[in-house]
């Protein structure tokens, strides 16, 4: 498809042949948030290939959730297929439907409550080693401690540390590869590069990394009981399935929520008042001892942090989908094979939805429509068939963290650091160098 409906406007700026891709290469969040006041669909071109914008959040909600049925995940997900393979955060239905039957059981909530003694213990190893009053990157400590939690917990593998370093290398360019060479066009990826050469070297020591996992677990003949000894010791399945599955489960474990509470200790380093609140309610709700899932529903304040930093900083920033039948969007008629584009950051800072969107502000999260708006305006797991089997996983190793490091830990901003988004699979902040001061450990 080629054409733009004709009853859809198209974003200003457009150039011959490279259509929009000069403004999305250089800044493509401030890019596709300036369409938000160009109407709620509005068309954008990558070169020639038209891409429809969704801003409205009813029609978001109809692309996810409502008419999901009527849509596959878009060119990102498709590049990723091929690089990646077709595990459960890249495959389509019906395979993704197959898939998620498969995982889901990993991630029910009596599994979850296990794994809640991995994160604190993982959570303590790496806190315990913070240089009090010396400068370091807390997005680095973030990564460690979601890979481990991740592969301990889902994989019961225990990654060398040169392991572990090998992958924290290779995860950004791998990452950043699949989401580029989904938007530009695609005899880019061919061309003999330094960007490409890297996303080549990255991939294959990734996926190295994860074969040996794979072959040291078949050698031991031990069930675990967790995700990987089911896919291991289970129905036969090809190695390429078992790898794609533990690649896309490693990747979306690892990045997402460590960009996260990368975020979230940024915030609560620059504004110290919040990091006291949430202190105080720690104090209250757990005294002296450490926290556990059932504690959860207690730390409201904590929760309203989380989903403050999930609402300004949304990790996963772009959701494409491709109409496989023919849907009525928004008054206009697309027909199959119609690229849309839902990017939750603009959706999520729309002053129009959230007063003062760039305000770092959990007690909106209090206001009487709150629990309307996570339904029908928030979407930072996605939506749907395809919202993020690890939700709660995620949720729960986010609020353990920032029990176990603000009852121990004071973090401030290094002096002199400036933080940035920076737009490539995530939305990541470029460094967050802390400081970190011990504080007492309050007394029941």
């Amino acid at each position: 498809m080629s054409a733009v409906l004709p009853s859809i406007p198209i974003a200003p700026g457009r150039l011959p042949v490279l259509g929009h891709l000069p403004a999305m290469s250089r800044d493509p969040l401030q890019f596709l948030q300036s369409l938000r006041r160009q109407g709620e669909l509005v068309a954008f071109h990558l070169g020639a290939r038209p891409v429809y914008l969704v801003n409205a959040p009813e029609l978001i909600r109809q692309v996810l959730v409502t008419d999901a049925a009527k849509f596959q995940r878009g060119k990102v997900f498709r590049k990723a297929r091929q690089l990646l393979g077709n595990g459960l955060a890249t495959a389509d239905n019906p395979e993704h439907l197959e898939q998620r039957r498969i995982v889901q059981p990993a991630f029910h909530r009596a599994r979850i409550t296990g794994y809640a003694a991995i994160m604190r213990a993982e959570i303590e190893r790496i806190t315990a080693a913070w240089p009090e009053g010396r400068r370091f990157r807390l997005d680095e400590q973030m990564a460690e401690l979601t890979l481990n939690v991740t592969a301990k917990s889902l994989f019961h593998t225990d990654f060398s540390q040169a392991a572990v370093a090998e992958i924290h290398r290779s995860l950004a360019p791998v990452l950043n590869g699949v989401t580029s060479r989904a938007l530009l066009p695609e005899f880019l990826e061919h061309l003999p590069t330094p960007a490409n050469r890297r996303f080549d070297e990255a991939l294959l020591r990734l996926t190295s990394i994860v074969d040996k996992a794979i072959d040291d677990y078949r050698a031991s003949g031990i069930d675990h009981g967790d995700l990987l000894s089911m896919l291991v010791t289970g129905e036969p399945v090809p190695d390429e399935e078992i790898r794609a599955q533990v690649l896309n489960l490693l990747m979306a474990g690892t990045e997402t929520t460590a960009t996260a509470l990368s975020w979230l200790g940024y915030e609560l380093a620059a504004h110290p008042a919040i990091a006291d609140r949430v202190r105080a309610e720690l104090t209250r709700v757990l005294g002296d001892r450490q926290a556990g899932p059932w504690d959860l529903p207690e730390l409201s304040y904590v929760d309203r942090v989380i989903t403050e930093t999930l609402r300004l900083h949304t990790p996963v920033w772009l959701l494409m989908r491709t109409s496989v039948e023919p849907v009525r969007l928004g008054g206009a008629d697309l027909p199959a094979g119609t690229e849309v584009l839902v990017v939750p950051p603009t959706l999520h800072r729309d002053p129009a939805l959230y007063p003062d969107p760039l305000r770092f502000d959990p007690d909106r999260w209090l206001h009487p429509d709150a629990k309307l708006w996570r339904r029908t305006r928030f979407f930072p797991f996605g939506g749907g068939a395809h919202h993020c089997v690890g939700d709660n996983f995620a949720w729960t190793e986010m609020a353990l963290t920032v029990a176990a490091v603000y009852r121990h830990w004071d973090l401030a901003l290094a002096p002199g650091a400036r933080v940035r988004e920076v737009t490539r699979a995530f939305l990541k902040p470029s460094s967050v160098p802390v400081l970190a001061t011990r504080v007492v450990t309050p007394q029941s």
